[in-house]
This record gives C-alpha cells, structure tokens and sequence, in this order.
C-alpha cells in the first residue's frame, strides 16, 4: 500500500513538474493623444524575470498601429517600450494573466509648431525678414528619430507671418533680420502643441560721429 502511494506521489509530480505554465499572446495598440494609429513606431516586449526586464521582440507597427507577439510568451509580468519618430518615448509594466491580452500605448506628440508674427514697434507688419528658427536644447533629438529636422529657414509674408511646421521642444533660438531694422535674436522656451511668438523689430540705432 505504501510503495503504491509512494508510485503515484511520484508520477503526480513528474506530471507536475512536466506542466506547461500558461501562455498568453500579446497585442500592442499605438495611437497618439486623438487615439489615431501610429506606423512605424518600435515596440520593445521584455518579459520580466525575477524582477529583471529581458528583450524578446523588438516589433514595428502596422499601419493600425498594431503589433502581435510572433509567438506565445509565458504569463506574468512584462514590460513594454514604445518609441516613434516626433513622440515622447513611453515605457509601462502590465501584469499578463490571460491568454490573449490587447494593450493600448498612447504618446505625446515631442513636437511644437510655431507661429511667428514679425512687426515694427509701432504694430506694422515687416515682410520679407528672414526668419531662422534653431533648437538649442531639450529633449535628445536622438530618442526622437533621425528624420527630426532641428533648424529651419523662411520669410515672412506680407501679414508678417511665418509658420514653422514642427520642432522639438524645448529651448530655442530665433533670428530675424530685415532690412531697415536691428537684428533680433532670442532663447525662447517652448514646450506647447502651438506656440505663437509676437516679435517687434527695432530701427537701426543712429550713429554719432566723434567729430
């Protein structure tokens, strides 16, 4: 009776130990902050073991915005990574315990555009100016993808408007000169969606001779 019991302690715990654990298979959902999807954005899935994060896929997003796991991954802890180009990096853990599980990342846009109005002190508008637009700092241009352009080069027109479609934020430097007035250049800090800037150009100081 003894050996018969001691038999099937056993073979119940080989059946254990040879158990499958449970499996789930992931689904990643990217969208910006008006729930649109965003394509091309990476997805780094690290399933975490004894509280250390370990890369298993590194995926890109469809045109949906969504990536699947290529294969069941075990049940429990894991962290997700999402970067994309022109969106703030984001980095979030869940807790996986069904076998099938759709997780929505959203991210915030990283960039600014900006509305530069140049006039005279006294209001006028001055076409024309040559306007340079330059990032100092910020946020690593690098996180945010190749393709960011960082400095841009334009006119005014004749309302004294210059749109600058999009730039990290963060600290930077505007330049405006035209002719018949001071050069201007300035830091400003931008960390809005839209940011309009009101710059006044000065007339040139006049020169006194000595004699």
């Amino acid at each position: 009776m003894r050996f018969r019991f001691a038999l099937l302690t056993l073979v119940f715990c080989g059946l254990a130990a040879g158990a499958k654990p449970p499996m789930t298979t992931l689904t990643v959902n990217v969208v910006n902050s008006q729930g649109n999807p965003i394509e091309g954005a990476e997805v780094a899935i690290r399933p975490i073991k004894d509280d250390k994060p370990k890369t298993k896929w590194r995926l890109h997003t469809h045109e949906d915005g969504i990536v699947k796991t290529p294969e069941e991954i075990r049940q429990g802890p894991v962290l997700i990574e999402v970067r994309a180009d022109e969106y703030e990096p984001v980095s979030q853990k869940f807790d996986v315990n069904e076998p099938a599980k759709t997780i929505q990342m959203q991210l915030t846009s990283a960039m600014t555009k900006l509305l530069i109005h140049v006039t005279s002190q006294g209001g006028k508008p001055i076409d024309h100016a040559d306007v340079v637009v330059r990032f100092v700092k910020g946020r690593s241009v690098i996180e945010l993808g190749r393709r960011i352009h960082t400095s841009w080069e334009m006119r005014t027109n004749q309302e004294g408007f210059a749109k600058v479609p999009e730039i990290p934020r963060g600290t930077i430097l505007i330049q405006v000169i035209a002719e018949g007035y001071q050069t201007f250049g300035q830091n400003f800090d931008v960390y809005e969606l839209e940011r309009n800037i009101d710059i006044k150009l000065s007339s040139p100081q006049q020169q006194y001779s000595a004699h």
